[in-house]
């Protein structure tokens, strides 16, 4: 049974359905149900929420990248990752299973033929 209080609060975060899923540990389907059940009057301040929520996300990502880009982070942290077969560069994950969200996960070879 989903806590509506807790979908609400979610939902006005400016979190989707699937999200919101994962976070209660339960069914998108029923997270989808409840929302469009209850809350059909907070649709204008989740809209809102999900913009600022993006802009935020934005902002600290591009200051994330700021210091030092992917590539520069990829080859002074080589032994985390792997070189696939087409030249990719990406996250071993036999290596490091968890890494943070600003890791970069993939580096694609620009001089790979098509």
């Amino acid at each position: 049974m989903l806590n509506r209080e807790q979908v609400k609060n979610l939902y006005l975060e400016g979190l989707n359905a699937p999200e919101i899923a994962r976070r209660l540990n339960s069914k998108k389907d029923a997270v989808i149900k409840c929302i469009q059940r209850n809350f059909k009057d907070l649709k204008q301040q989740h809209d809102v929420a999900v913009i600022q929520r993006r802009e935020v996300l934005k902002a600290v990502s591009y200051e994330a990248n700021r210091y030092i880009s992917d590539s520069a982070f990829i080859k002074k942290n080589r032994s985390i990752y792997k070189t696939n077969m087409n030249g990719d560069i990406v996250i071993n994950k036999e290596v490091a299973p968890v890494v943070t969200w600003d890791t970069p996960r993939r580096l694609v070879n620009e001089n790979r033929f098509i």
